[in-house]
């Protein structure tokens, strides 16, 4: 048994090198850039910077063991580029049935949690159309439904928080 753990750990090794590194997503329009920096064990970074470098914001979701963050899953700029949308999953398998959902707005640098917005995304694949419409699988009581597709423009939430 001691053989063939020792014999995984190289295997393991490459694994967690090879999501290491990082993924580039320009914007549509060329002015912002969404860069997701693989961490240790899959977890991630994520910023987006404007085209001359400046830092627009910035947030990992790395955790000290490793187990206790998230990794990045799907990422993808609305096609007006005001959003950044990007999807997550626990690092140490917590909530499998989760999917935290976050975007970044270009105009304010703020990331928001689509989950307070619309509660819990519980799929990490979304669709996007113009100009900032999403669509996902969410919940509000995952006891009692594990997701019913939904769809809400970006900026309309953004909207909504500002009147209140």
């Amino acid at each position: 048994m001691k053989k063939i753990i020792l014999s995984l750990c190289p295997l393991l090794l490459f694994v967690t090198l090879a999501h290491a590194g990082q993924e580039d997503y320009p914007s549509p329009d060329g002015k912002f850039r969404a860069v997701i920096i693989g961490l240790r064990m899959g977890e991630s970074r994520v910023i987006v910077i404007t085209k001359k470098g400046r830092t627009v914001c910035s947030k990992s979701y790395g955790s000290e063991d490793g187990e206790h963050g998230y990794a990045a899953v799907k990422a993808e700029w609305t096609p007006n580029s005001i959003f950044f949308v990007y999807s997550l999953a626990s690092s140490g398998g917590h909530q499998p049935w989760r999917s935290p959902t976050y975007f970044v707005s270009t105009q304010d640098s703020r990331i928001r949690s689509l989950d307070d917005y619309v509660g819990a995304v519980t799929e990490p694949e979304f669709e996007l159309s113009p100009p900032d419409r999403l669509r996902a699988v969410g919940t509000r009581d995952y006891a009692v439904d594990e997701g019913t597709p939904f769809e809400v423009s970006l900026s309309e939430l953004v909207a909504r928080e500002k009147r209140k």
